[in-house]
């Protein structure tokens, strides 16, 4: 079950971190946070996969529950749902914006895609939130 929670704290964490970074490079004429943002997305930002992850170590600490897993449950299938959202938003939004940005010469950095990227950043926050109430609550 740890490694389900930190794969969830630290992947949604990371991409709340790129949606921050995003929303300053939407702001060229502020020269400390142009190259502060700059500098945060000369990395490659890795740590965001990890929500790849999350539903794999949750069906494995579903199995190791004393009364057995029952993946029919509403706040399983919820979650499985929200997860998906996740995940297309991590792979069709933040990641495509985030190497737009890096790949981006000008200066400032491009502000649609830093647009894009806070944007879904906020979506993926949400869903991480809604995940949480799912698996803290489990409503049957």
């Amino acid at each position: 079950m740890a490694l389900h929670v930190v794969s969830a704290v630290v992947g949604f964490g990371s991409v709340a971190i790129s949606g921050v970074y995003g929303a300053t490079a939407r702001h060229p004429d502020r020269p400390e946070s142009t190259e502060e943002t700059r500098r945060y997305f000369r990395s490659p930002g890795r740590a965001e996969w990890l929500i790849l992850a999350v539903p794999f170590f949750g069906l494995a600490a579903l199995g190791f529950r004393p009364e057995g897993a029952h993946l029919g449950q509403l706040w399983v299938v919820a979650g499985s749902a929200v997860w998906l959202a996740a995940a297309v938003l991590l792979l069709v939004v933040v990641r495509p914006s985030e190497r737009e940005i890096r790949q981006s010469t000008g200066d400032p950095p491009p502000v649609r895609a830093a647009r894009r990227l806070m944007w879904a950043s906020i979506a993926s926050d949400v869903l991480f939130v809604v995940a949480l109430a799912l698996m803290v609550t489990q409503p049957s």
